[in-house]
């Protein structure tokens, strides 16, 4: 006997099962934790903050699960203005949830100024974001980021003012709000302008301004120096961004009492009969050389007599900008004054007049010559001489006084040399008792200023000189030798090296050495020999050596610690050399040239371990393009003792700021990209200095859009914009000269290009690449620098898809190798109307099974086609597509319709009836369906309404007109046999349209014969055919605003005939049944040809009876016409033609079924009736 439990019926342990199984749902569901929810806000309700502070977000879990799994898996994020993480507007964002929940907080630090929404969240549990509003204000004045320029433009008169605007930026690149404080108007804004060789140029009259009304800093200042320059603006010692600006500075108005006169080979003693020439240099109230034509005039005046010289040939010419040349000829000797004037303003140039004197000689600038070692070259500090011989140009002597011979000695950088000039040859004893003379910018003074030159004279006038000079510099020269005005050597100097001397081992020093060192590590020492002159000595290094010393003295001494390697020539009179120590310790070092020790001997090294030094490392950053990024330079350096004082020199790109000791923040100036250095200097504590540098790469943002069209317009099925292209976009990318790639999709249509002008000349910056990018050629990418894309943009056309229209999308990709940019452009598509599309067959067999409705026209099962209605403007129709209705007519020639139709398009059916060629309203209606039995029916309703009425659309045979049908093509059929044996009365058989009568005669159909053809017509599978014809009417309706209202225009219609074949399907029995008849039918055919044949023979044999028997045959047969015409006139009767050769009933022929079948199938003639004499005649000629 079971336990009571084993007893339980079935039904309750079911009850049990499923009370067990839900109590574990609920448990399960009771035991899963809820997704955690968090919020945020910002910490101590801070909400404003200064850029380049640190913004603190404060994370409050709700629900959070246990575990540290789930706490490491949360991701939380912070988005600003679209951008997620760090971008333009934040740096540095980081999520601090490691800790305790309460301190669990998200920081960030701001960059730019302005009021932002930030919008905070977390993905791993989706949890929806949310927003905080905060405000950032820009921070101080930063000098590097601070951007100075022209306030009108870089071009000022000398003597007018020149303005500079100073737009004050903090580091970040937000500008400095105007405010009551004006910064740099203590002295810390400071303006300086020099050439582009560094000379610092004066200017007069710097003022600070203050804040202009644009919210700039002005600055004026007064420069009066011509030309072009290089201002640099500079704010506590750092110069500004844009600096330094170019500045031309033009000349004023010429003054003439500015204007200065130089003679053209600086002498005012002049050969008789040679040129006279003077420089005229116009000048500006400031001293600046004037370009323009100034009228000038000159007046020559002899001061013997103090009458005016007239000259014949006076010459001015422009020879440079602001410099013109007066010349004439000197024919009369003596001493002469010229002015030179403005003959307007009668104003003599610089307020004086200009002495000259005109001596009788003959010297020749080609004959005469200079000859000696001192012509060619000379040593610095030691005495050269040479030797000037004069001739004529007969090449004679031409003696001249001492004080006519002009020497100058001109070196390349512009310094010169003073020279002696005494008369005849070289000899020792020239040079005493003889009297000076000075020579003095080209004339005689007793005080002269300026370059001197001493001349020892005879009592006669010589024609030969010697000069003797003393060289201090080492270099290039030019000797250039006048007599008077008259340049020897043919106009040209004589070019001369001076080289240079002795070794100073006074002058010369050590230059370079370090004073802490490390241990096993080469260290450089350098040392600079000069001679007495300071000219740099080379080609010595063989005589220099590096000596260790002892503690007390300088003499040389060894260590095997100690090794110094050769000295290298630097060729600029320095020389290096380099020592290894490798023991740890005090160290005198002296450098010995020759003999000599240089200075400083000796010199102490202090060699320590490599821990005592800070070593540096050279720190490799990246940063995108307007954004900012933070880093820590020593944390891969090693500072000696643990602490450092770093100092840093501003990079050329960006501003840094320096946060402590180590931390750094570097951001790029805007629409910088490319690569940035600074450098900064650690002091440890043992007053070691390292240098590193920060080697910072600034990357591109991806493409930027910075013009997108808001809406674009085109047309269905047609290319839009007719000409040209879509105007309005355009892509910003920093790096003109990378290739990038932009690609434009459209959802719905294709995006092509239309006709670009062709460019001549192309540079490397218009080359552009343009592909397609599937097979199905829908992308359309361009290839190249952003100049041609952006040109190409221009040409971008749009076409649907087939049939689309309302709004679609064309996006576009912008790619470059630092990202890729998306943007989406809208478009609406126009709608036109376009003609419904009927999708059927021309024809279409009838065959299957037939139901009480009849044949089903559209059979899915049965055809292997699927026959719809199409309406075009459907598929894009945007609002409810059972608001774009059609009117669908369906009509037969013959037969019937069978239709089923809803209630909701009862109320707009038409039919017509068998019979009745009008269109009727249906007089009905029903809540469900309703079905028809009509000839024609048409409705109103949608697609799909249509589709549905087709596929119950039934057809219905028509069964007089499918029988009347058959026999018409079968007596067609049978009548080329019946009218070869069958004789008619006089006349061709033929039938009209109508089955059931002929035109010359009236067949009455026997019953029998048409049931049995019928029967067999059935069974052989003959065709019934019809005709369906179904017009489709749009009513106009093509399309939709934006609004979705209608739209609507012309209705467009389409017309479909279909043929109709309805054939029955044949069974195996009926099969051998039509098999067996058509044999039996055959066999027929055969005897009856026989038959036939013999019957023609028999005929044949009876020619030759006499006339009576044929009368009385005659007679017979008219007999018989007479007869059958009484009955029904002008129609032959059904019964066979009496064929007798005598009047014997017997010899009468019955026509046999098929002949009955055959007559029935001829086709209709179209004759007139005959009277009896052509029946006769006829039948005559048959006879024969």
């Amino acid at each position: 006997m079971g336990s009571p439990r084993s007893s339980l019926p079935p039904l309750w342990l079911l009850l049990l099962c499923v009370v067990a199984a839900a109590r574990r749902a609920s448990m399960a569901r009771a035991q899963q934790p809820m997704p955690p929810s968090f919020a945020f806000s910002w910490l101590d309700y801070r909400s404003s903050f200064v850029a380049g502070d640190t913004a603190v977000i404060k994370i409050t879990p709700l629900d959070l699960p246990p575990g540290d799994e789930a706490r490491r898996s949360l991701s939380f994020t912070a988005t600003v203005n679209g951008r997620r993480g760090n971008s333009t507007y934040i740096a540095d964002v980081a999520a601090h949830h490691a800790g305790e929940p309460a301190a669990w907080n998200i920081t960030f630090v701001p960059l730019r100024a302005g009021d932002f929404v930030v919008l905070v969240g977390e993905e791993r549990f989706g949890v929806a974001e949310s927003t905080l509003e905060f405000a950032v204000a820009a921070a101080g004045v930063h000098p590097s980021a601070s951007l100075a320029s022209w306030t009108y433009s870089g071009a000022c008169v000398a003597g007018s003012k020149a303005s500079v605007s100073v737009a004050l930026r903090d580091a970040f690149g937000n500008g400095v709000a105007r405010g009551a404080d004006m910064p740099g108007g203590n002295g810390n804004l400071k303006v300086s302008v020099s050439r582009s060789n560094g000379a610092i140029v004066e200017f007069k009259d710097f003022r600070y301004n203050g804040w202009a009304e644009d919210g700039r800093i002005s600055l004026e200042f007064v420069p009066v120096v011509a030309g072009a320059f290089l201002v640099r603006v500079q704010s506590d010692d750092n110069t500004l961004r844009g600096s330094p600006l170019l500045l031309t500075v033009n000349p004023g108005p010429v003054d003439i009492a500015k204007s200065t006169c130089s003679w053209k080979y600086g002498t005012n003693v002049l050969q008789i009969f040679s040129k006279l020439e003077i420089f005229i240099h116009q000048k500006d109230y400031f001293g600046n050389a004037v370009p323009d034509i100034h009228p000038f005039d000159a007046r020559i005046v002899k001061r013997a007599t103090n009458l005016s010289v007239p000259v014949a040939d006076l010459l001015i010419e422009v020879v440079d900008d602001g410099t013109r040349l007066l010349s004439f000829k000197a024919v009369d000797p003596g001493e002469f004054v010229l002015t030179i004037f403005d003959p307007k303003l009668n104003q003599k140039i610089s307020n004086m007049d200009y002495v000259y004197n005109v001596f009788v000689g003959y010297c020749d600038g080609s004959n005469s010559f200079a000859n000696g070692s001192g012509l060619a070259h000379s040593v610095a500090g030691s005495v050269s001489h040479f030797m000037v011989y004069l001739q004529d140009h007969y090449s004679y002597p031409s003696p001249i006084e001492s004080a006519w011979l002009k020497v100058q000695i001109l070196s390349k950088n512009g310094a010169s040399v003073n020279s002696t000039i005494s008369p005849g040859e070289l000899n020792e004893e020239t040079f005493v008792g003889g009297h000076f003379s000075t020579f003095v910018g080209g004339h005689f003074s007793g005080g002269p200023t300026g370059h001197q030159e001493k001349i020892i004279a005879g009592n006669m006038r010589p024609n030969s000189f010697n000069v003797s000079y003393t060289p201090k510099f080492a270099g290039e020269y030019e000797i250039w030798v006048q007599c008077g005005n008259i340049v020897i050597n043919s106009g040209n100097p004589y070019k001369m090296t001076v080289s240079t001397g002795v070794v100073s081992t006074d002058l010369s020093t050590v230059v370079t050495f370090v004073r802490k060192v490390k241990t096993s590590v080469h260290n450089e020492v350098v040392v600079q020999l000069v001679d007495p002159f300071m000219n740099p000595m080379i080609h010595l290094a063989s005589k220099l050596r590096i000596q260790l010393t002892s503690a007390d003295s300088t003499t040389p001494m060894n260590a095997p610690s100690f090794t110094a390697g050769e000295f290298v020539d630097n060729k600029d009179g320095s020389y290096t050399t380099y020592y290894v120590a490798k023991n740890t310790g005090l160290y005198r070092i002296c450098i010995q040239f020759e003999d000599a020790q240089l200075k400083p001997c000796p010199f102490e090294v202090h060699v320590v371990q490599d821990e005592d030094f800070s070593t540096v490392q050279n720190d490799i950053i990246s940063v995108r393009e307007n954004e900012s990024v933070s880093f820590d330079v020593l944390s891969n350096d090693y500072i000696a003792g643990g602490q450092a004082v770093v100092n840093f020199y501003p990079p050329l790109h960006g501003s840094v700021l320096q946060y402590n000791q180590k931390k750094f923040r570097y951001t790029p100036f805007e629409g910088f990209f490319g690569n940035d250095t600074f450098w900064y200097i650690i002091f440890d504590k043992h007053d070691n200095i390292a240098y590193g540098t920060v080697f910072i790469s600034v990357l591109c943002r991806p493409p930027q859009f910075i013009s997108l069209p808001q809406q674009l317009h085109a047309t269905e099925d047609t290319i839009a914009p007719q000409f040209g292209g879509f105007p309005g976009i355009k892509i910003a990318y920093s790096d003109a000269a990378e290739n990038i790639s932009v690609m434009l999709q459209a959802q719905s249509g294709n995006v092509s290009l239309a006709p670009m002008p062709m460019k001549f000349h192309q540079t490397s910056y218009d080359v552009l690449s343009i592909s397609t990018g599937d097979r199905y050629g829908k992308d359309l990418i361009f290839n190249g620098t952003v100049e041609a894309i952006n040109g190409a943009l221009r040409f971008v056309k749009y076409i649907g898809n087939e049939d689309f229209y309302g709004n679609d999308i064309i996006k576009i990709y912008a790619m470059s190798r630092s990202g890729r940019e998306d943007a989406q452009v809208p478009i609406f598509v126009e709608p036109i109307n376009d003609p419904p599309v009927i999708l059927a067959p021309e024809s279409i067999f009838l065959g299957g099974k037939k139901s009480i409705e009849g044949y089903q026209i559209f059979d899915k099962q049965r055809d292997p086609f699927e026959s719809s209605i199409v309406e075009p403007d459907l598929q894009s129709f945007p609002g409810n597509k059972s608001h774009l209705q059609l009117v669908l007519s369906l009509e037969v020639h013959e037969g019937a319709l069978m239709v089923t139709l809803t209630a909701g398009i009862v109320a707009t059916a038409e039919v017509k009836i068998e019979g009745n060629n009008c269109w009727q309203p249906l007089q009905t209606s029903s809540a469900d369906r309703i079905v028809l039995r009509v000839a024609g029916i048409r409705f109103r309703g949608s697609v799909s309404d249509c589709n549905n009425a087709m596929q119950r659309l039934f057809y219905q045979v028509n069964i007089l007109s499918s029988l009347v049908t058959s026999l018409v093509h079968s007596m067609n059929y049978l009548s080329p046999f019946l009218s070869e044996y069958v004789v008619p009365r006089p006349g061709k058989l033929n039938f009209s349209d109508n089955p059931n009568e002929l035109l010359f005669g009236k067949i009455e159909l026997v019953p029998d014969f048409v049931n049995d053809y019928l029967s067999v017509q059935t069974k052989m599978g003959r065709s019934n055919e019809t005709t369906l014809v179904i017009i489709v009417n749009d009513l106009g309706y093509f399309g939709c605003y934006p609004d979705c209202s209608m739209k609507s225009g012309t209705p467009l219609s389409t017309i479909k005939t279909i043929r109709l074949l309805i054939r029955k399907s044949v069974k195996s029995r009926d099969l051998l049944l039509r098999t067996a008849l058509t044999i039996e039918l055959s066999l027929g055919c055969v005897l009856l040809y026989y038959i036939l044949k013999c019957i023609c023979a028999l005929k044949g044999k009876g020619k030759n009876h006499n006339k009576k028997t044929r009368k009385l045959k005659k007679t017979a047969s008219h007999q018989n016409t007479s007869t059958s015409s009484s009955d029904d006139a002008g129609y032959l009767s059904a019964p066979a033609t009496v064929l007798s050769s005598g009047g014997n009933r017997s010899s009468l022929r019955k026509r046999s079924p098929r002949s009955r079948r055959q007559e029935l199938e001829l086709q209709p003639l179209t004759m007139s009736r005959n009277n009896g004499d052509q029946d006769d005649q006829l039948a005559e000629h048959k006879d024969k």
